[in-house]
């Protein structure tokens, strides 16, 4: 089977991730990936095996010959791949970077792993949705992380710090536009509120809706 099959087809867990622990790079994914099948692991899996497609792996072929038992052998067969670019970096740098951001996606994922596991259990709807968006938040800066992570094994370095453009300034006249921003504060305490991290922000937060609350009590309908 090859990596284009396996995307092409039903994308069967297992199969994939045979694929990927004969021609991925990054042991500690591996160890990740084979922890089994989740939500997570799953998106993980098919996002690695398209981009060792865009490496020039898509025609590297894991063949399985079934046996009378329920083991199989593997037979792994590599067609001439693209040649990888030079390393940007001297290795030692790669491997350093590369722990470091291990060191920031890990206990991310940890977390948000364990609040996967935890949503059944969850007291009410509000619970369980408040730890729904803690773990969208979590994973999302861990996908942030994981493509860092490739664009380090791809040049070398860290990827470029992204340029921020500042909100425009809230028109404390305008009822839709103060209804907007309190609703998305709303939104914002909704999924922190359980984040000691930010729970300066919170509070800052919540003030500010106060603020709204009683501003748009002024405004005309």
């Amino acid at each position: 089977m090859t990596i284009q099959e396996w995307l092409d087809g039903p994308q069967d867990y297992a199969a994939g991730l045979l694929l990927y622990q004969q021609l991925g790079s990054n042991p500690q994914l591996k160890r990740t990936l084979g922890h089994g099948p989740n939500a997570y692991n799953t998106s993980c899996l098919r996002e690695e095996l398209e981009r060792l497609v865009k490496q020039g792996l898509g025609q590297a072929v894991v063949q399985l010959v079934p046996v009378a038992t329920t083991a199989a052998v593997v037979e792994i067969v590599l067609a001439q791949p693209t040649p990888a670019p030079a390393a940007a970096a001297p290795t030692s740098v790669v491997e350093q970077l590369l722990a470091d951001l291990d060191k920031q996606w890990k206990p991310l994922y940890k977390e948000a792993s364990f609040l996967q596991s935890q949503l059944e259990h969850a007291k009410d709807n509000q619970e369980r949705g408040t730890w729904s968006h803690r773990i969208l938040d979590l994973m999302d800066e861990v996908q942030t992380l994981w493509e860092a992570c490739a664009h380090v094994q791809e040049h070398g370095e860290l990827p470029p710090v992204p340029v921020v453009t500042p909100p425009a300034a809230l028109d404390l006249t305008d009822r839709v536009a103060v209804t907007k921003r309190r609703n998305t504060l709303r939104s914002q305490i909704s999924k922190q509120q359980r984040n000691a991290k930010r729970a300066a922000e919170v509070e800052a937060w919540r003030a500010e809706v106060q603020q709204l609350s009683d501003l748009l009590l002024t405004l005309p309908e």
